[in-house]
């Protein structure tokens, strides 16, 4: 955002800070942490290198800051998810509504959605900053998913691969936005599109977790003499 000639700078803090921070989360989905430039950014807004620097100090202090700018609110909202989950006595009901409601967080904010699962495939520190701040409420919403299910089922449920499913899951129109687009058809991904992939992800694992079709598969095939 370019300040007119004159104008105080300090007039426009805040809408200056938010557009910094949406535009630094758009370059890092883009480009990645490091192919984005963060003087090169600061160019393009129009502000001076040295402000950026002022606020945040340093390329990872930006990189942390649009997360948290993007993704704060998400956080909160996908526990509540997690909290209403534990107060729904139907279980499908509920795992419906939770893994349709962590896509519809992730459809605001895909900029952050592609940068998260980026990071998830290289490893290293940002990933490890990632998991703690955000992706753990993830793990914990599955743990609540998989609560109340016979266990038998669980026996026969790896954790650690259902969450990467669910992660994966909850990602993908993001973070593989083209590929996503070419198997619909469309240039762009709609709203209607998001919510048709909610939905079916969401019956999809609901299906899997549902002790009536556990029960089902897992009852022994007789066979006939």
């Amino acid at each position: 955002m370019k300040r007119g000639p004159g104008r105080p700078a300090g007039s426009d803090g805040e809408a200056m800070r938010r557009e910094l921070l949406e535009a630094a989360l758009g370059a890092f989905a883009a480009h990645g942490y490091d192919g984005t430039s963060v003087r090169d950014l600061a160019r393009q807004l129009g502000v001076s290198h040295n402000l950026v620097h002022h606020h945040y100090g340093s390329k990872r202090r930006l990189w942390e800051s649009a997360l948290a700018h993007a993704l704060a609110p998400s956080g909160r909202e996908l526990l509540a998810l997690a909290d209403a989950r534990d107060r729904e006595r139907d279980r499908d009901v509920a795992h419906r509504a939770g893994v349709a409601g962590a896509v519809r967080l992730f459809a605001r904010n895909p900029a952050a959605a592609k940068i998260m699962a980026d990071e998830s495939a290289r490893g290293g520190e940002r990933l490890d900053f990632l998991y703690e701040r955000y992706i753990a409420p993830f793990a914990r919403l599955l743990e609540r998913l998989l609560d109340g299910t016979p266990a038998r089922v669980k026996r026969r449920i790896d954790a650690r691969a259902a969450l990467l499913f669910l992660f994966a899951g909850v990602t993908a129109p993001f973070a593989l936005g083209g590929l996503a687009a070419k198997l619909d058809g469309s240039a762009h991904l709609t709203e209607d599109d998001v919510q048709r992939f909610a939905a079916t992800l969401a019956e999809i694992l609901a299906n899997g977790l549902s002790p009536a079709r556990a029960a089902r598969d897992l009852r022994p095939v007789r066979r006939s003499a």
